[in-house]
């Protein structure tokens, strides 16, 4: 019978917090025996790594208390914890209620005087672009970390051919071109911003700063956050949004990078429990829009066949990743 990494063990006592009885238990529990248990617990205190330890959980415990408070406080609001509905609202009142107090909201009649809610389709998108290469995610569905792995999925194809495989109407994650395509498709899809025009809400020096989303129906972004506050607006089809307040990050289970391990799960909407984090749900279609504050968790999926952009050309300092270190393992 293997003997218990005991200095594992107390490793991962130390960091959440345990108390020296605490620690006694965690090794007694593992099969060391009460004497070896003190011994090893009796040492923690001339080592400086444990000390290190020690504080930094007492620091992390500080953070969970004011996490905390922000929950409460956001449950206890005029509204409670709920998801608002703006009708085509003054920018200011934007900017104040919502974007700089990181607070998420579905928007309604920013995107009437589009063009492109009349005109665009499969044909519309074929007659304008059909012959440009464009990059795509293709093969998401053999890879349970696709989004992760995105970079392997990348390829080029034309756009017709594209065009012509979402023709068949059938559900499928499999195919999707993203935001993070864009780098290639600006170019080849510039003929499609001749059917948009300027959203009041975002800077008006920017005017075709934009990310172009298709794909069909099942397509699905799993659960993230991103460094950058966002505005999804929907042209062709629904999307159902969920989001998570960054104050649930104890619950996110966010083992890598801005990804979290629920992944694809359907979280439920509600405001969760001790290990299942608060969820805000809606639908958008055609015209609505959804704006994602920086660092909320959230999970897309296409409800049909699917055309989206998204901006990040907002009237406000909108750069969060110089500072961001937190690229790796978690």
């Amino acid at each position: 019978m293997s003997q218990p990494d005991k200095r594992t063990l107390l490793a991962e006592g130390l960091a959440a917090g345990d108390d020296d009885s605490a620690l006694h238990a965690r090794l007694a529990a593992a099969g060391v025996s009460a004497a070896a248990a003190k011994y090893e617990v009796d040492r923690l205190a001339k080592d400086p790594m444990a000390a290190m330890l020690r504080r930094q959980a007492a620091r992390m415990a500080k953070q969970g208390w004011l996490l905390a408070n922000q929950e409460r406080l956001a449950r206890e609001g005029e509204g409670g914890f709920a998801l608002d509905t703006l009708a085509a609202p003054d920018a200011q009142h934007f900017y104040r209620h919502y974007y700089e107090a990181n607070r998420p909201a579905k928007l309604t009649g920013i995107v009437d005087h589009w063009p492109a809610l009349a005109r665009w389709s499969l044909d519309h998108f074929a007659a304008a672009a059909g012959d440009a290469v464009v990059e795509a995610q293709v093969e998401r569905e053999r890879d349970p970390d696709y989004e992760l792995a995105k970079d392997d999925h990348r390829r080029l194809v034309r756009f017709a051919e594209l065009i012509d495989w979402l023709r068949k109407d059938e559900a499928s994650n499999d195919i999707y071109l993203t935001a993070y395509n864009s780098g290639t498709n600006a170019a080849a899809l510039a003929s499609l911003w001749e059917d948009m025009a300027p959203i009041a809400l975002l800077d008006d020096t920017r005017t075709r700063d934009g990310f172009f989303w298709l794909g069909p129906k099942g397509t699905l972004t799993p659960w993230h956050h991103d460094l950058t506050n966002n505005l999804l607006v929907q042209v062709i089809g629904r999307k159902r949004v969920r989001m998570a307040p960054p104050w649930a990050f104890a619950r996110m289970r966010n083992s890598r990078h801005c990804f979290s391990d629920w992944g694809n799960e359907a979280l439920p909407a509600g405001y969760g429990d001790s290990a299942v984090p608060p969820v805000l749900e809606t639908v958008i279609g055609p015209g609505e829009a959804i704006f994602l504050p920086v660092g909320w968790w959230h999970q897309i999926e296409a409800l049909d066949l699917s055309a989206s952009m998204s901006f990040t050309s907002f009237r406000r300092p909108n750069v969060h990743v110089e500072d961001y270190a937190s690229w790796g393992e978690l």
